[in-house]
């Protein structure tokens, strides 16, 4: 069924129209919102799977430690004294199996944990 042209354009004026930056920065909040309720709710979950990827003393828990949302991959090889292309087989597996992602900051690619 067809809305009425006079109800339609009455809707436009009512309703301001939202850029699609700020559509997506509220989709960006209502998931982060959505992110942290699944965290908080399957914590223990969550904790335990870290633990079996992450073992105690590795590399890859090292690796995992310093992904901390400033670093980039050769300041992670820097402090951990290993080359590049080492560290970032690293960082692949972490963000295969979830645990990190690779983000842009002030044009740098940056490692940050995800949990």
């Amino acid at each position: 069924m067809a809305v009425p042209k006079e109800r339609s354009q009455a809707k436009e004026n009512i309703m301001p129209k939202e850029s699609e930056e700020d559509i997506l920065k509220r989709m960006d909040r209502t998931l982060g919102e959505i992110r942290s309720i699944l965290s908080i709710t399957n914590q223990d979950k969550l904790t335990k799977a870290k633990k079996e990827l992450l073992k105690e003393g590795s590399v890859k828990l090292q690796v995992y430690n310093l992904c901390d949302g400033t670093k980039t991959t050769k300041d992670i090889a820097d402090a951990l004294q290993k080359s590049t292309d080492y560290v970032s087989s690293y960082l692949s597996i972490l963000r295969r199996e979830g645990l990190v992602r690779t983000v842009e900051k002030d044009g740098n690619q940056v490692h940050e944990q995800i949990f």
